[in-house]
């Protein structure tokens, strides 16, 4: 497969990259300074870009199987112009134009947004009297008002130590095993990548831990 991975310089990213091309998938690596990525392959291609930057992000996204991305928008007090949640308005519309169809995207807890309209809106007044999580409000309502096969996966308290092999899935219904905190990064990065090929989990939000 052909993957376009976003936020590859990431603590999860890096993995990411490295089991997609282990797996022996083309990677497009996406990202703002190509020296933060030390890792050379034959079918790995990094390319320099904004994430802002709708025409780059269009251009990169041309043929691919499926778009991959761990990006992390500010939590608190959130990021002025809201570059990520711009981003994601941008993949999501590249992706639209070139007819790519999956999108797994990863990050903290505040992807997840309830579904009762009512909720909603008392979850956004809640958010922005507290600066809190604004940017990720905006991330989840675009990938979820999309009309692509997309998966979110929420995680909570990703770690560096090495991985178990083993991940708990819980879906936003309920369904599901009982997750806990922590996940290895490396697990996070094989589950994002199973996902690829895998339409089981489309267009719901999962929550995962070890």
């Amino acid at each position: 497969m052909k993957l376009i991975i976003f936020g590859a310089t990431g603590r999860t990213g890096i993995h990411l990259v490295e089991q997609a091309l282990a797996a022996g998938h083309d990677v497009v690596a996406y990202i703002r300074n190509p020296a933060k990525l030390d890792l050379r392959h034959d079918r790995l291609r990094v390319v320099q870009g904004e994430l802002t930057d709708a025409v780059a992000v269009e251009d990169v996204v041309r043929g691919a199987d499926a778009v991959l991305a761990t990006l992390t928008p500010q939590i608190v007090g959130g990021s002025k112009g809201m570059p990520v949640a711009a981003g994601t308005r941008n993949i999501v519309a590249a992706m639209r134009t070139h007819g790519v169809r999956r999108l797994v995207f990863s990050w903290g807890p505040s992807i997840l947004i309830p579904r009762s309209p009512l909720m909603r809106a008392l979850s956004r007044a809640s958010y922005a009297l507290l600066r809190l999580g604004p940017e990720s409000t905006e991330v989840g309502e675009a990938i979820r008002g999309s009309d692509r096969d997309w998966t979110t996966v929420v995680v909570t308290m990703p770690h560096d130590k090495p991985g178990t092999g083993t991940v708990r899935v819980r879906t936003a219904s309920g369904s599901g095993d009982r997750v806990r905190l922590r996940i290895a990064r490396t697990d996070l990065a094989r589950f994002m990548l199973a996902q690829a090929d895998d339409l089981r989990y489309a267009q719901q939000e999962l929550r995962i831990s070890n």
